[in-house]
């Protein structure tokens, strides 16, 4: 456990379900003012997206490979964002989840921190006996040769936000339109395939929960978005 002190910190566990991802970032930009002012404890911000392409600061456009036209056809957006990392996907049945803590609360810096999120995308694979595993190269988990899950993190005044993502039903085939991470021909897979059969999103959130808990020394309450906002003075 990376955690000062031997005391649970403290927290809310924010599930926003399935919304698109750009006000479910504006909610998360707000959590983060509030939260590096004292109005807010630790949060855990977790979503679903309808289908998306977010372009992380070392990302290129030229990473997305299909036209405009056929995203437009598609419904797929394509959206800039301020995390580490290339271009990736989102889409229904991909977890996102995003701690919102200070790396000093839990004596990390931020590449430890990142690599801690991997490990915790490990642990939570363990949980169905699937092993998991890191690549040097690339940030992320993968399984076997193909990558199941990603992080991209960023960090403001020592404060996370963005954070990890799973793959657990998710349609794949519009990986196949970029080039996930920035790698050419980068094959992925979820959890669904790997098990051969649907996974209960609401059994993943809580196994993830438990592991976020236990590996940052949390104690995460369930909280609604106008009770969040009430509590933090959140602008609307």
């Amino acid at each position: 456990m990376a955690v000062k002190g031997n005391d649970p910190l403290s927290g809310y566990w924010l599930d926003l379900g399935l919304v698109p991802y750009a006000p479910a970032f504006q909610h998360q930009e707000q959590v983060l003012a509030a939260r590096m002012t004292g109005r807010l404890p630790s949060t855990v911000i977790l979503q679903e997206n309808p289908p998306t392409f977010t372009i992380g600061r070392a990302g290129s456009r030229a990473n997305v490979l299909a036209s405009p036209e056929l995203l437009d056809e598609r419904g797929v957006e394509v959206l800039d964002v301020n995390r580490g990392g290339d271009v990736t996907y989102h889409g229904p049945g991909q977890l996102i989840a995003s701690p919102l803590l200070y790396l000093g609360d839990v004596d990390l810096n931020a590449n430890q921190y990142m690599h801690r999120l991997e490990d915790v995308v490990i642990e939570l694979l363990d949980t169905y006996c699937v092993q998991a595993h890191k690549v040097a190269e690339y940030p992320g988990v993968w399984w076997e040769e193909k990558k199941i899950g990603a992080v991209g993190i960023a960090v403001r005044r020592g404060y996370t936000f963005h954070g990890l993502s799973l793959n657990v039903n998710l349609d794949l085939g519009p990986f196949d339109w970029i080039n996930p991470c920035g790698v050419e021909r980068l094959p992925v897979t979820s959890l669904h395939l790997v098990l051969g059969r649907l996974v209960p999103m609401h059994e993943v959130k809580a196994g993830l929960r438990a592991i976020l808990q236990s590996t940052f020394g949390l104690l995460l309450r369930d909280v609604a978005w106008d009770e969040l906002q009430r509590l933090g003075q959140l602008t609307f």
